[in-house]
């Protein structure tokens, strides 16, 4: 059986659901679809309230808030399926053979399909940085992405059930961003081969540029909690790009100036990114600039 797991906070899941029961159905598969709602506000619990009677869907809502890494590990543990089909809320199958592949490929203990973002920009201009970065950075095809160390994503991968238990992802990293960096440097470490696919789920519902940018900040923050108290292997921070490139500052006793630099020029890096044309160069030196300045 494969359980699809789908955490919410905060988001209408219903076309979701609608279209994973959809594929299902056509295909005849053995497979149960778990919504567990993370505190949302009361609005999005009663839009997701009407999945609930759905054939083969199971809507849990929690009483408070657990956290991004804790749900998933919820979810695992009350699945029934062998496989566990992790997939975000704001998300959308590429197309009707989505499901297909994934079960073609059970085989493997864990595989990864990959995101990608609608070709065309969003009306919404202060949407932009979301948008252009999701689609040059995070739209990457199998064969890229499997030349990346420890690369996962947990907002579309599917594992076996038995890997996520013994491996599950680690609840002490509760703020926003790289609980499934973790997840994946623990799978590689423990010699478990993470296969990449073309099975893309589409990125919807885009936050705003200034949205993404304090999400951002939050992410690196906790990247560095990360790196200095969960995970402290050097492995770990010489593989992941941002910290890898601040351990070179500072080796080279530049990190100092970089988040200097960063304090004095942070309105104009902004006004660009929150713009109707970012630069992703801009944006590479907003986050290392930021990550300097926090050390």
């Amino acid at each position: 059986m494969l359980s699809i797991c789908i955490p919410v906070y905060n988001f209408d899941v219903r076309e979701l659901t609608n279209q994973l029961c959809g594929q299902a159905s056509l295909m005849n598969a053995d497979v149960e679809i778990l919504i567990y709602d993370d505190d949302s506000a009361p609005l999005y619990k009663q839009l997701n309230e009407q999945i609930a009677n759905c054939k083969n869907v199971k809507y849990k809502a929690l009483a408070q808030n657990i956290g991004r890494s804790a749900i998933r590990n919820l979810l695992a543990d009350e699945a029934a399926g062998t496989h566990i089909l992790f997939v975000d809320a704001d998300s959308l199958p590429e197309d009707e053979n989505f499901l297909k592949r994934y079960l073609e490929s059970a085989d493997h203990p864990v595989v990864c399909g990959g995101t990608m973002y609608e070709k065309t920009p969003p009306d919404n201009l202060s949407a932009m940085l979301r948008w252009v970065y999701g689609r040059k950075r995070e739209q990457l095809t199998a064969s890229v992405r499997s030349k990346k160390i420890f690369s996962i994503t947990s907002n579309n991968f599917m594992i076996q059930r038995e890997v996520v238990v013994r491996y599950p992802f680690r609840e002490s990293i509760r703020e926003y961003g790289h609980e499934d960096t973790v997840l994946g440097f623990d799978l590689v470490s423990a010699g478990i081969a993470i296969r990449h696919i073309d099975n893309f789920v589409i990125h919807i519902g885009l936050e705003s540029s200034a949205q993404y940018l304090e999400k951002t900040r939050t992410s690196i923050k906790n990247l560095l909690h990360i790196s200095h108290v969960v995970v402290t292997s050097p492995d770990f921070s010489g593989g992941y790009g941002l910290l890898k490139m601040k351990n070179k500052l500072e080796k080279l006793k530049l990190s100092r100036i970089a988040g200097w630099l960063f304090k004095k020029n942070v309105r104009r890096l902004e006004q660009n990114l929150t713009g109707a044309n970012p630069k992703l160069w801009i944006f590479d030196l907003y986050r290392i600039g930021f990550m300097c300045s926090l050390e």
